[in-house]
């Protein structure tokens, strides 16, 4: 079996590669060939949580679990708030093939993700991206988002000016790009083409009246029926689409919380990611629309994520092999 940690995955996994995995993935999806079992959620210390997560797509030949520990309170421990492991299995053998660090990895396939709604429901000119949190996650929205669009400036909005600041520093360094670090959230929303939202936010970030015409939003922070970080008026003026129905009707508190106000009804959901992929339903259709992209996560983006990290560190002799 292979073993590959974070440095490794890194090396292996880049914006586009991922971004096309995920877009098979749906694809997949779509046509019916995909699996996964619904999430486990078990509930850990103070207010963390313990997931499982396992799909498989025969196709691509990826069967896979992830095992993650979501703590919010590791930062005052100066710890990460996510630690997760994926093993990857060959699905006609049984075999297990690789167990590799999964922080990096989820973090990948989430802004792939982001990056695949948003070509389909963002605007194509969009150059301007505000961004709402400094963390793991924020830095992969951005770097799978410049992968998509013609990306020319950053506004940022974190919780910590000190983290944010450091945050900023480092994507200027990273994307090559004018960063600016906002304490007026109104004027970071205002002024964006496209708003991602990767925070640990248990309550709306900013106020969705502030969100122009022809913006599009992505959130893929909260992942927990009763918190969000998106405002019932945003939701309600935007076009919606999910990762999945199964995972937005279970654990979306962005879509949750209006549905249960009665502000909102499931019709007002338009589809899942694949429905776009497989070209099943429209995505953004005028320019002044305004669009939504909700994610909690699917099972089968951390398999066709996984599968190429083993394709290409076998080819490339990456990573340690070990004994069971």
């Amino acid at each position: 079996m292979l073993f590959l940690g974070r440095r490794d995955l890194e090396r292996l996994l880049t914006p586009d590669g991922v971004i096309q995995a995920v877009e098979s993935a749906f694809r997949e999806h779509a046509a019916g060939r995909g699996r996964t079992l619904p999430r486990a959620v078990l509930p850990i210390g103070g207010d963390g949580v313990f997931l499982a997560m396992v799909g498989s797509l025969p196709r691509l030949r990826a069967l896979g679990t992830k095992l993650v520990t979501v703590a919010f309170g590791n930062r005052r421990r100066g710890l990460p708030t996510i630690h997760a492991l994926y093993l990857l299995t060959d699905p006609e053998n049984g075999v297990p093939l690789a167990l590799m660090e999964a922080g990096f990895l989820t973090a990948i396939r989430t802004g792939a993700a982001s990056a695949l709604a948003a070509r389909y429901l963002a605007r194509r000119d969009s150059k301007v991206v505000a961004c709402f949190g400094a963390g793991l996650q924020a830095r992969y929205q951005l770097h799978c988002l410049r992968a998509v669009f013609p990306m020319e400036r950053v506004t940022l909005v974190g919780r910590s000016p000190a983290r944010a600041r450091a945050f900023a520093a480092q994507m200027r360094r990273e994307l090559g790009l004018p960063v600016e670090v906002y304490t007026d959230r109104r004027a970071a929303v205002a002024g964006a083409d496209i708003v991602t939202c990767a925070t640990t936010a248990t309550t709306p970030v900013f106020e969705g009246r502030y969100v122009r015409p022809g913006t599009h939003v992505d959130a893929v922070g909260a992942f927990r029926p009763a918190t969000r970080e998106l405002d019932t008026a945003l939701v309600r003026r935007a076009r919606v689409f999910v990762d999945t129905y199964e995972g937005a009707w279970t654990e979306a508190g962005d879509i949750l919380i209006p549905l249960k106000a009665g502000a909102i009804t499931r019709r007002h959901v338009r589809g899942e990611l694949s429905d776009l992929v497989a070209g099943q339903k429209p995505g953004r259709r005028t320019r002044n629309e305004v669009t939504l992209f909700k994610s909690v996560g699917f099972a089968l983006e951390d398999a066709a994520t996984a599968r190429l990290a083993y394709h290409r560190a076998v080819k490339q002799r990456v990573g340690l092999e070990v004994k069971l």
